[in-house]
């Protein structure tokens, strides 16, 4: 234990009086800062962006109430001259398909300022109309193609990619520069094992600097405020932090692989890059490759042909699909009005489900699609150490696939609940409007200015609660231990040569 302190202490004086380490942890901290910087901007603005999508839909609430009670109260006013009825909100019809303004917010977690993701591609909210999903499903083009095409710079970057190369080029000196300077062999005949060598000093300048990265990161996202001081901010730091730390352990494995090989600096530095390519590059192009090709997802062209199929069945059959809606719902048929006759502004919502239900084999089948090939990233990404930190850390922050997709099957949930409630509404205005036909839009008819009553969108509480770490992250230091048994096998085969 004694030896194993005093080989620390050398080690460490040796480090400090270089002054290429302390300017390369400086550097590191830095880009670590400005990564965070990044990731926390990119979240005010994003949450700033929500903010004003949950105002303009309160301002446009109130400033549908506030015209209703005008108008109701003298329609013949000269404002109201020329208003069509399908855009004003004080019809129904032109509320739920033009004038309703509703949004639905995804709520952030505490620590998504700690890594963007996919959250630049994946919007934080979307507006809902009661007609169909497409408002939802076109949402995702937020930015230039060119933007998205470079990707942005965050904190998760900085860890996921060049993190790997300080610490491989902190530990390259670790008993090559023994080899070389021809220490070893006195510290040999000292009795301290090449073994204790390498782990000792790569673990511990690994450590440190894993260490000194995590608190200055920390610090400056509570002194920031890009991580709120609160108990969930804590807790999001320290998942972020476990992460890091498992993470550095596969790259110190991979480090004192590198150095148990090689004879020299030159050689563990060229080796460490190698391996770098390998793991940051390589292998994560290779496992994207693969997952297209063993869960491939059926073309666009199918789905677009599918809706034009879709509308031209509910088109042809409009007719008898609405005497088949007005069977199952009685209550809602009109008395003097054939089917056939139906406003289409009254039979819109109906037609808009015709076509979901004709589109449901196809919707279902792109779904299971899409699931399967993210379920086989997710099985094969155990194989790709970096791939499997990428997604970890993104699933930490909150901005990750799973989660947004999680988003918006609540949204769709949602959407289905407003459509009833405003097909119900709609279905009792043509009635009324059928019993007491009015010139222009009035009560009992299609006038409308129950705003409040319309439904809105709450986040279901799964939404708000930050993943667990997944189980599959503790394939890192498994990997930091194949790395380890590598080294032990390249020192046992150098003593057995010396020996002979």
């Amino acid at each position: 234990m004694i030896r194993t302190l005093a080989l620390i202490r050398f080690d460490l004086r040796a480090l400090l009086r270089e002054r290429g380490t302390l300017l390369l942890l400086a550097a590191a901290l830095l880009l670590a800062w400005y990564g965070l910087f990044e990731g926390a901007r990119f979240q005010r603005h994003a949450q700033a962006a929500s903010q004003a999508a949950v105002a303009q839909e309160a301002a446009a609430r109130t400033a549908a109430r506030d015209l209703a009670a005008r108008y109701f109260a003298q329609p013949d006013a000269p404002e109201f001259a020329g208003v069509l009825y399908y855009r004003t909100p004080v019809d129904v019809r032109g509320y739920a398909f033009r004038e309703h303004v509703g949004f639905a917010v995804m709520p952030a977690l505490p620590g998504a300022a700690l890594a963007i993701g996919l959250a630049d591609i994946q919007p934080a909210y979307v507006r809902v109309r009661a007609e169909s999903m497409a408002s939802v499903r076109t949402a995702t083009d937020i930015d230039h193609p060119a933007r998205l095409a470079s990707g942005r710079y965050d904190l998760m970057f900085f860890v996921v990619y060049l993190w790997p190369l300080i610490l491989l080029t902190l530990s390259a000196s670790v008993l090559t520069q023994d080899r070389e300077s021809l220490r070893l062999r006195s510290l040999l005949l000292q009795g301290v094992g090449t073994a204790r060598i390498l782990f000792v000093q790569a673990g511990v300048r690994v450590l440190l600097a894993t260490i000194l990265l995590i608190l200055g990161v920390a610090g400056a996202a509570l002194l920031s405020g890009a991580v709120p001081f609160d108990g969930a901010g804590a807790g999001a730091l320290a998942q972020w932090a476990g992460l890091v730390l498992l993470y550095s352990a596969f790259w110190s494995g991979v480090g004192i692989a590198v150095c148990a090989c090689c004879a020299n600096r030159m050689s563990a530095a060229f080796a460490g890059f190698g391996l770098w390519l390998l793991f940051a590059i390589v292998l994560p192009a290779a496992l994207d490759a693969v997952t297209r090709i063993a869960a491939p997802v059926p073309p666009r062209e199918r789905y677009v042909q599918a809706m034009r199929d879709a509308l031209d069945q509910v088109n042809a059959d409009q007719a008898g699909s609405l005497a088949r809606f007005y069977d199952s719902h009685p209550e809602w048929k009109p008395r003097r009005t054939a089917p056939g006759e139906v406003a289409s502004s009254v039979s819109r919502l109906h037609r808009a489900q015709e076509t979901e239900r004709l589109m449901s084999g196809i919707e279902r089948e792109f779904a299971l699609a899409e699931h399967a090939r993210a379920a086989f990233f997710t099985r094969m990404s155990v194989l790709s150490p970096v791939s499997l930190a990428n997604e970890a850390f993104a699933d930490a922050a909150g901005t990750d696939r799973a989660r947004h997709r999680r988003f918006i099957e609540d949204v769709a949930r949602h959407q289905g609940r407003l459509r009833d409630w405003f097909q119900a509404t709609i279905q009792r205005a043509a009635l009324g409007d059928e019993q007491a036909p009015c010139a222009r839009t009035c009560l009992g008819g299609y006038g409308f200015r129950d705003f409040d009553a319309v439904p809105r969108y709450a986040a279901s509480p799964a939404l708000a609660r930050p993943a667990h770490m997944p189980a599959r992250t503790w394939m890192l230091p498994v990997w930091a231990c194949a790395f380890a048994v590598l080294a032990c096998i390249a020192l046992w085969r150098e003593r057995r040569r010396q020996r002979c």
